[in-house]
């Protein structure tokens, strides 16, 4: 079997990655980079075949899909900044659409598409968990979530009018230990934590999911071809206050954090006031305004269907929480001993 993996250097890719290799040998693995990649030195030691290019260069991605039995399609960007709107469609629409238009072209036997549940629809209160077949009705304003859905239409087009063999993942927020990127936001809050001090909390809610979760979920989707469809990746659906707080408590921090809930109303107009000032400066806002707004909402989802498609068993959000706080002092804290 051979299997070209996107977004290798990501955190689920390099997670995922050395999962792939121990099953399916080096060989069998093809990965898709960026030619000016900044962790491509987590892959070097893998001596795997490289492709470099980027998702929306069709030539690129028909070069590397050619001769793949097996597509995994992780590559994508996430940002909630209106000054990357254009970025977040070219990258997670067309870089999609040219993955799908390859896989057709070469008789891909099959695709495994990593979307996000961003890409179905939601409910503002706790009471109700969205599925797979919620109707999508995030805000027009959300762009990271409306080019998202259109990658995801792509897919599902692609499978209904053309044959296309293929299984959509929506992974709900992805934490766990793995990340090699200090700069991602749920790094960034472990960096306040053990750092420094965190104030405030967001009022509303997430789902969670682990990140090992997330690649046996890939794995069994990669094995078995009879599961085809869209399912949810998600683990426990958890307010952001009880986010904080037990990463505070796992990291032996309780006194660096006041988990204060702050309204989704305030922090959508500080969001508003701190983009129309980054259009001036080019820096990326603290927040913006589309997730201030998110942020007061309780967004939960169900896991039923992967559960029972791929036997899942997810693994619980404190030991999630206990894991990266080890993993990141190993990576990012050289004065914590190992």
């Amino acid at each position: 079997m051979r299997i070209l993996l996107t977004g290798a250097t990501g955190f689920v890719g390099s997670v995922l990655l050395p999962l792939l290799v121990a099953k399916y040998g080096k060989e069998s693995i093809t990965v898709f980079v960026m030619p000016d990649d900044p962790f491509r030195r987590t892959i070097d030691a893998y001596d795997l075949r490289v492709v470099e290019g980027h998702v929306e260069c069709r030539d690129d991605i028909f070069r590397a899909v050619d001769g793949s039995d097996v597509v995994i399609h992780l590559a994508g960007l996430i940002s909630y900044w209106r000054r990357d709107k254009e970025r977040l469609y070219s990258v997670n629409v067309q870089g999609v659409e040219n993955i799908v238009q390859a896989c057709l072209r070469f008789n891909v036997k099959r695709l495994i598409h990593i979307s996000s549940v961003g890409a179905v629809g939601f409910h503002k209160k706790r009471q109700m968990l969205a599925t797979e077949e919620t109707p999508f009705n995030w805000p027009s304003s959300f762009h990271y979530m409306q080019s998202k859905r259109c990658g995801h239409e792509i897919v599902r087009k692609a499978m209904r009018d053309d044959g296309l063999h293929a299984v959509i993942l929506c992974p709900a927020s992805i934490m766990g230990p793995g990340d090699p990127n200090i700069s991602t936001p749920h790094n960034q809050i472990y960096d306040r934590i053990y750092r420094g001090f965190l104030f405030g909390s967001f009022a509303g809610g997430l789902g969670i999911v682990d990140v090992r979760d997330v690649c046996a979920a890939i794995r069994s989707a990669v094995d078995r071809t009879d599961i085809t469809g869209i399912y949810l990746v998600a683990g426990a659906n958890v307010e952001y206050a009880k986010v904080i707080e037990t990463i505070a408590a796992y990291a032996g921090k309780r006194s660096h954090v006041w988990p204060i809930k702050i309204p989704g109303m305030i922090l959508s107009i500080a969001g508003g006031i701190m983009e129309l000032a980054s259009f001036l400066s080019e820096n990326r806002p603290l927040i913006s305004f589309a997730y201030g707004r998110l942020s007061g909402w309780h967004v939960y989802y169900s896991n039923k269907k992967s559960m029972d498609a791929f036997s899942l068993t997810y693994t619980p959000f404190e030991s999630t929480i206990a894991d990266s706080c080890r993993y990141f002092e190993r990576a990012f804290l050289p004065e914590c001993p190992a």
